[in-house]
């Protein structure tokens, strides 16, 4: 039996193992007085490596071990063990002598590949869940992990704990655990560590082939080199894990009490939930793995949607698909060219045009146009105006608006050709967008996050509604949303159900879009089926908005009927460019918005001091 536990003195022991490592681990040991065994972890996010120790805990008090450490000439059993978990630990991130980034799974990006794989089985077997995807991806890591380690040490600690866990447990191992050491002997168990862990062993049938598919799928061999270059293959990992885990997933109908070493599972065994997550997605605020919640992180999960889509890979498995959509979309709108800026105090700001001249598309910028002046052109015809200059002077005004107006964006079109190529190059990849990463579809909504990007950035996204109207066989709207409750919104347009006609409900595009002087923007490919009928209403609903209709592709009765009415259409010959032009829009509205409303405040300001 070995001595009384010295925590400190074990905890300084550790830390010059791990510091001869190469790593930089700090590690803890804390002791525990409610018995047990040891358990240990290591946070990926910032390396430090935790133990608890119960008081009095000893593995040699188990008389087969006690033997094993006699035969082995090991005099401590506790620091043996505890010796080889510390050295499991660092080997999770990288040890002494490792090729860079050998770890496993060492980083973000290895962590996104061993969840997504492991997910995708336990959601094709029906059985995923949170806990047991967490508790899989750490057991198959843990085996990968503990080859290496055999590099530097025998790993006779290890055997030992593991035998502690069948002591523990009854004399038996759960079917799950039985299967796991039996892999890890099989890569690297001596004759002695194979005699030892045996006495443990169901050798059901069900649990050998477990073991057997394992090794021939992977393809293990006998030959220690060559398996450490297989199973450390990080291009081959999503393969690896996946293999691996549609074999074990086949006896997780029953708990694993045993402990694990530790890694993102925190040393815990496993448990047979109520009910399994046939949706099979995480939950990011529900997540205690610290590398899993970076893998989640939301700007983490816009780069990892854009490197997929441009690797030509599938959305990962633990994440929605619409959520996942949402990602992709939030990371492109940031990469948009966006200058925009809330006005500061002492800002020089126009305050009157200086006569008006008509709009010329080829030099002027849509939102220069005077909304609501509409000139002549020299056939007779109704034009855009913008000013020929602007009188301008420095305003002092509050530097915020409370509240600004409502955003009604309505896709009108929701039919099957919105899905057709925006130009003449294709409609692009669709491994992660279904409609073509260079479909009209896809630029409309790039067009709506392009716009809800630039309001953000104006600090106006959070002061306004939103609201979302689309059109296509039937009418449906959401009805309106706040800043933080767009989620309907989102859903709506990244789960789409496109129809075979164009047709609008006046009825509820009135009720949705209501609000004198919100922001109205449409967008279209076509005609609507239903003008005829529509079209007084619907000009009647436009009169006092602040309306836009984004048309791409040739004129219909529909643009030419909105600009007889003096309505603003941006006519869009290559959809990839009507993000860009959407947010020109959007901005140059709310930023005059801004500016009427600080100039009403600096007349009211100056009326008061009249007074």
């Amino acid at each position: 039996m070995n001595a009384p536990i010295n925590h400190k003195s074990l905890e300084g022991r550790l830390q010059n193992l791990v510091r001869a490592q190469g790593s930089p681990s700090r590690v803890t040991v804390t002791p525990l007085s409610n018995g047990g065994s040891l358990q240990a972890k290591i946070d990926l996010t910032n390396y430090d490596i935790s133990f608890e120790i119960p008081q009095g805990w000893d593995p040699a008090n188990y008389a087969r071990i006690k033997k094993f450490a006699e035969k082995a000439r090991i005099g401590d059993t506790l620091q043996k063990v505890c010796d080889d978990v510390a050295l499991h630990e660092v080997g999770h991130n990288k040890l002494r002598n490792d090729e860079r980034g050998l770890g496993v799974p060492g980083d973000v990006q290895g962590k996104e590949i061993t969840i997504d794989a492991v997910s995708k089985a336990m959601r094709e077997a029906g059985k995923f869940s949170m806990q047991g995807v967490l508790y899989l991806e750490n057991v198959i890591s843990d085996v990968i992990n503990n080859l290496n380690c055999t590099n530097y040490s025998k790993f006779n600690g290890a055997s030992m704990f593991f035998a502690e866990q069948g002591e523990v447990n009854h004399g038996r191992c759960a079917p799950m655990y039985e299967t796991v050491v039996k892999l890890d002997i099989d890569l690297w168990g001596s004759k002695r560590q194979r005699t030892l862990l045996k006495h443990y062993n169901t050798d059901e049938d069900r649990i050998d082939e477990v073991v057997k598919s394992c090794i021939q799928e992977v393809g293990i061999t006998k030959d220690k080199k060559r398996n450490l270059q297989l199973l450390f293959n990080k291009s081959q990992w999503h393969h690896t894990f996946y293999t691996f885990a549609k074999h074990l997933v086949k006896l997780m109908d029953q708990d694993a009490p045993e402990l694990l070493f530790g890694s993102g599972n925190g040393g815990k065994g496993y448990v047979v939930p109520v009910d399994f997550d046939n949706d099979g997605t995480f939950d990011p605020e529900k997540v205690d793995d610290p590398l899993l919640k970076r893998v989640l992180d939301n700007d983490n999960m816009k780069r990892i949607m854009q490197r997929r889509n441009q690797r030509g890979e599938d959305i990962p498995t633990f994440v929605e698909n619409w959520r996942a959509l949402d990602y992709f979309y939030q990371g492109l709108a940031s990469e948009l060219y966006i200058k925009a800026e809330t006005p500061k105090k002492g800002q020089r700001m126009p305050i009157a045009p200086v006569q008006n001249r008509q709009f010329d598309p080829d030099r002027d910028v849509l939102e220069n146009i005077l909304f609501g002046k509409i000139l002549l052109d020299e056939h007779g015809k109704p034009c855009f105006a913008v000013p020929r200059a602007y009188l301008e002077h420095t305003a002092r005004y509050k530097s915020s608006v409370t509240n600004y107006p409502e955003l009604n964006i309505a896709v009108l079109d929701n039919s099957g050709s919105m899905g057709q190529a925006a130009n003449g190059k294709g409609v692009g990849r669709q491994n992660i967008v279904p409609w073509g990463d260079n479909s009209k579809y896809h630029y409309a909504l790039l067009s709506y996050y392009g716009v809800e990007k630039a309001l953000h950035r104006m600090g106006v996204g959070t002061k306004t509604r939103y609201n979302l109207v689309t059109f296509s066989s039937s009418t449906e709207a959401t009805g309106e949303k706040s800043y933080e409750d767009r989620t309907a919104i989102k859903r709506r347009i990244l789960e789409p159900v496109f129809g075979g006609s164009t047709n609008i409900d006046t009825g509820i595009l009135a009720r949705s879009a209501h609000e004198p002087g919100s922001v109205l923007m449409t967008i279209s490919d076509g005609d609507i089926q239903n003008w005829e009928t529509a079209k007084n209403d619907f000009k009647r609903i436009i009169a006092d908005k602040f309306y836009v209709h984004f048309q791409i592709g040739a004129d219909t009765q529909t643009t030419r009927d909105l600009e007889s009415w003096g309505a603003t259409v941006v006519k869009i010959g290559d959809a990839a460019e009507m993000p860009k032009r959407a947010i020109d829009v959007t901005k140059g509205f709310y930023q005059s918005y801004t500016c009427r409303e600080a100039g009403h405040e600096r007349s009211d300001l100056m009326a008061g001091e009249v007074r």
